[in-house]
């Protein structure tokens, strides 16, 4: 196989936390960016871990390359370098490529119509897949599997095909839509080793296929707007989505469909094809014309990030391809299309703090001798759960009710009203908790409150004064024949009969 290469003319490698535009709308994404130019074109990248492949036109046609993150970053400017490494030779047309692992896959023209071939990085090796008289292009790749559009059928249906077997797994009844509303762009069926999605002609809504159970099934959005350009890795899909009038990007994750669908974009300009793994998720923009690349951080709290914005009216930054933390994506089109690497390097992880505590039950009515045990959910500060967090449990009123420390179980004492508290550090979450009297037993009345009379006396040395104590239960109400146990603070000024409440003033001064 002939191995076709071509000279770098010039490479810039750039931090792009040192780059803020003044008009940017988000904060710059921090990492790095590689960009170098060539003569010829490269397009339609996409990229695999550390290997990206491309169409490229440098032998007058387009045929497919492929090259490391490493080769673009580290060699130097110079005629006699070359990057890239090509897998085809023949004179038709080679496009749209997809690679997974050591598998490469794209559409080949050479015999009149749009075939599937597959390069086998390993063995160096090029199989034909397709030999139909009918179209199969746009394919995808995904660890062992590689799916493409047909229309041999008077409907485009979408071939699953199971590399390892060399076999058709399945024909995917539908009638996929292969180009943007309104536009003549195609787009891939968005495959995953667990998936297939793509948008169908006849509701413009975005479905998929189960590759373990058979199935097909729609996303469940209650939106009737159209749905397009799907993007999956694992479980996360990703797609362009106009229920707000322009297209945004949403997600969701079809292993967990009860957790609902999530909004990614907000800006009222035009955010479409989408790519994501399962770490970040990218997107043209078009907030500052023609076409910028964002990004979108998944790690909670997720954040919306400008990787690059465009320079000119003739700057187009085109079709992200992700993988990882890593994007591919070219730069204007035709023969003066060249590609961009961005690698995303977010900041160290924050570690999780105990922000907020919330209670359940927050609140709860008992009868006497009754129990309930009280859970504490502890969150952080992006809302998220925190496990394994200890927790300090306490009621504020002990007459009323007692809880366990460490288990959070209250035991109902009396009739009233008690606040339970959970603390972790400095951090506090509240329940309430109220007792109610058994109405077939009585309730036995609790010293709650005492009133002296009077509450303050003026008199003068070797005076006396008689003082009365009345003494109320935790319904308020005054409690008869109850004994009280007097005492002064400070007898230099005064004694008292522990017993009866008489004060007897000996010097100048106060005394409680």
């Amino acid at each position: 196989m002939r191995k076709l290469t071509h000279p770098a003319l010039l490479c810039a490698i750039v931090i792009i936390g040192l780059l803020i535009s003044p008009v940017m709308a988000v904060d710059a994404a921090p990492g790095e960016m590689i960009y170098r130019p060539f003569v010829n074109g490269q397009e339609r990248p996409d990229i695999d871990g550390d290997m990206i492949v491309w169409e490229d036109d440098r032998n007058g046609n387009k045929d497919i390359y492929f090259g490391t993150v490493d080769e673009f970053r580290d060699k130097p400017p110079l005629p006699t370098i070359r990057i890239g490494e090509g897998i085809t030779s023949d004179d038709a047309s080679q496009e749209k490529p997809s690679i997974s692992g050591d598998y490469i896959v794209w559409q080949d023209n050479r015999h009149g119509n749009w075939d599937i071939y597959l390069y086998d990085r390993s063995t160096e090796t090029t199989t034909q897949l397709t030999n139909d008289t009918g179209n199969q292009w746009m394919p995808a790749v995904s660890g062992n599997y590689a799916a493409w559009y047909d229309n041999s059928s008077s409907k485009t249906n979408i071939v699953l095909y199971d590399i390892a077997a060399d076999s058709v797994k399945d024909v995917i009844e539908c009638d996929a839509k292969t180009t943007i509303p309104g536009g003549t762009t195609e787009f891939k069926p968005a495959l995953s080793e667990n998936y297939v999605a793509w948008m169908e002609k006849t509701d413009w809504k975005v479905h998929y296929y189960d590759i373990g159970a058979g199935t097909t099934e729609g996303l469940g959005s209650t939106s009737e707007a159209v749905q397009c350009w799907p993007s999956l890795s694992g479980s996360l899909i990703a797609w362009e989505d106009e229920r707000h009038g322009n297209p945004d990007i949403y997600m969701t994750d079809l292993d967990n469909p009860s957790g609902g669908e999530k909004r990614v974009t907000f800006d009222g300009a035009d955010q479409v094809s989408a790519a994501n793994s399962e770490t970040i998720i990218a997107w043209e923009e078009t907030r500052v014309p023609p076409r910028s690349i964002y990004m979108y951080d998944l790690s909670p709290p997720g954040k919306e990030l400008l990787v690059i914005d465009a320079d000119d009216s003739g700057d187009e930054h085109l079709y992200p391809a992700v993988s990882g933390n890593t994007i591919v994506w070219q730069n204007r089109r035709g023969p003066s299309a060249n590609l961009y690497i961005f690698i995303y390097k977010p900041a160290e992880p924050v570690d999780p703090v105990a922000t907020t505590i919330e209670v359940n039950p927050s609140t709860f009515t008992l009868d006497l001798n009754g129990t309930v045990t009280f859970e504490a959910t502890v969150l952080d500060q992006f809302d998220e759960t925190m496990s394994g967090i200890d927790v300090e449990w306490a009621s504020d009123n002990e007459t009323v009710g007692t809880i366990d420390n460490a288990s959070g179980l209250f035991t109902a004492l009396a009739a009233g009203t008690a606040t339970v508290t959970a603390t972790v550090g400095e951090i506090t979450g509240e329940a309430t908790v109220t007792v109610n009297a058994n109405a077939d037993e009585p309730v036995a009345s609790v010293v709650t409150r005492i009133e002296l009379d009077p509450s303050t006396f003026t008199l003068d040395i070797n005076a006396t004064k008689q003082f009365t104590a009345t003494a109320f239960d935790q319904f308020e109400e005054e409690m008869a024949g109850i004994a009280f146990n007097w005492s002064c603070d400070n007898e230099t000024v005064g004694t008292i009969d522990d017993s009866t409440g008489l004060f007897t003033a000996k010097s100048a001064g106060t005394a409680t």
